[in-house]
């Protein structure tokens, strides 16, 4: 298949996949991270897949010690993925009262070499809400 084909073919699953059909997560378990990698990639533990997106799964510990759950993620044809996605991932993933954060970082601690997106998901919620929270 030529790459303007698989662009096609990746194109038509978003399309699909926009309109909710999604299919099944496929899990592949990475206890030693992803083969080959180096930094982050050596600490994730699992990949997420489905007709629409690869989600790369890290746990970690932050530095008070409460666990964190990093999510990357990319659709096939890179493709920025809709707030509504991002969401739903984060539920399908890591539960629906997670509560996660994207993270715009200074330029000293930017690595932009994929096109991923990420998303971490903390073990408590924030200090802050759209919602109004009972007192």
């Amino acid at each position: 298949m030529s790459t303007r084909q698989q662009r096609r073919a990746a194109r038509s699953f978003e399309r699909r996949g926009l309109k909710g059909d999604w299919g099944l997560w496929r899990i592949t378990h990475l206890p030693e991270g992803i083969p080959g990698g180096n930094g982050w990639n050596k600490e994730v533990r699992r990949a997420q897949t489905n007709n629409l997106y690869v989600v790369l799964v890290r746990p970690f510990l932050d530095e008070q010690g409460n666990e964190v759950i990093h999510l990357a993620i990319r659709t096939a044809s890179q493709l920025e993925p809709p707030w509504r996605d991002m969401q739903r991932i984060k539920n399908e993933i890591c539960g629906e009262e997670a509560t996660a954060v994207q993270v715009m970082p200074p330029a000293a601690e930017l690595i932009d070499e994929a096109d991923m997106y990420h998303m971490w998901v903390l073990s408590s919620r924030l200090p802050f809400t759209l919602a109004r929270r009972a007192a």
